[in-house]
């Protein structure tokens, strides 16, 4: 293995150390079934829970930390969409569960922030679990948060890691009286939660797509192994893309056997959202090709400032072998040599060189050897 290519997979193992987190699965070994255990990082934000009740003609919201409360106000006669953010209290999520009487194994996986998105057909409800992601500000690596849905028959209940979510839009839509969603029933509010999460997976790949070019134009011109290091960084984010978006295809395609809780019409729209995922991956695919792309091109480009410095060495040195050779001559002391007797002999040594050195760069500028 050569100097070059050792130094670049130092650099390409170094970063996808410091920038993959290790998680401990071994610490929640033992417990049993049904236990509920948060494995994420964020745990500095209060519980919130937030009820949403609408039909066509009306819309109620009720935030309470009392969740009893909340329980209570639910009515069969409406949509009824309750949101828990901060999964970290998992004392919420135990009450709700009883409230609903979800199964234990389902409320194990809504803390269990290392699960791939998945999909489970119950009877009387179902549960899918995805990813929410975002790109970080500061240091423009993707941000997982752990988004969990139960489906029944007249209500949705949504789990979050934090407040914050992408979720506004649908929020929004909502409270406009002759709006789509109001209209239909909590099938179609997921439907409309699971299509904004989505694209905002194409904002992502958008965003991986524009520092890429970026990156393909700082290849060109000036190829360090900084760039070597963005590449890393970009090939983890489209590794946790696809961590995120070929489970979650897999779980929508699952849909299309549920028949009670899921109408015909809101059918077609998760059909819709799969051809979305299915898009994303084809982006990602391509991405990754791309990538791969770079890495040969940073090996070209780098090859070839690395020829041009060698051939432009070795121009240097062709052109002072015979002047080397003629200094070499007349550097000699042996006793009988004309021309060390001879008024003009360093002067017309100097000229020789100076004009073998000239004849020699003609002849090779006119061969293009530069």
């Amino acid at each position: 293995m050569s100097i070059v290519n050792y130094k670049i997979k130092k650099i390409l193992v170094s970063t996808l150390r410091k920038k993959i987190p290790s998680y401990r699965l071994s610490q929640n070994a033992g417990a049993s079934p049904g236990t509920l255990i948060y494995t994420g990082k964020v745990k500095d934000e209060e519980a919130e829970v937030t009820l949403l009740q609408y039909n066509e003609n009306a819309i109620n919201k009720t935030e309470r930390k009392d969740l009893p409360e909340i329980l209570s106000k639910i009515s069969p006669s409406q949509a009824n969409w309750i949101n828990v953010s901060a999964i970290h209290h998992t004392e919420v999520i135990q009450k709700i569960g009883d409230h609903f009487n979800l199964h234990p194994l389902v409320l194990e996986d809504i803390p269990n922030t290392l699960l791939s998105p998945q999909y489970e057909d119950f009877d009387d409800y179902l549960f899918i679990t995805l990813k929410m992601l975002s790109v970080n500000a500061e240091s423009h690596l993707v941000e997982q948060e752990h988004v969990s849905f139960i489906l029944g028959k007249n209500y949705l209940l949504s789990f979050q890691e934090r407040k914050k979510d992408v979720f506004d839009p649908v929020r929004q839509r909502l409270e406009k009286a002759r709006g789509k969603i109001r209209k239909r029933g909590v099938d179609y509010l997921l439907y409309a939660l699971i299509d904004v999460i989505v694209d905002n997976y194409y904002a992502i790949t958008e965003e991986v797509s524009e520092k890429m070019n970026q990156l393909e134009s700082e290849l060109i011109r000036r190829p360090t192994p900084r760039a070597v290091e963005k590449i890393a960084n970009y090939k983890k984010q489209l590794i946790e893309l696809r961590k995120t978006v070929y489970p979650l295809r897999d779980a929508l395609g699952k849909l299309d056997n549920e028949e009670e809780l899921i109408e015909q019409g809101t059918m077609r729209f998760f059909k819709d959202v799969y051809s979305h995922v299915e898009h994303v991956i084809n982006t990602m695919e391509t991405q990754r090709d791309i990538l791969t792309g770079f890495m040969d091109l940073y090996m070209s480009t780098l090859s070839h400032k690395m020829n041009e410095v060698m051939k432009t060495l070795t121009i240097i040195a062709t052109i002072f072998i015979p002047l080397t050779f003629v200094a070499g001559v007349y550097g000699m002391n042996f006793q009988y040599m004309p021309e060390l007797q001879w008024k003009w002999g360093y002067f017309a040594s100097l000229g020789l060189m100076f004009l073998v050195g000239i004849i020699m760069y003609i002849y090779m500028k006119s061969r293009r050897w530069f």
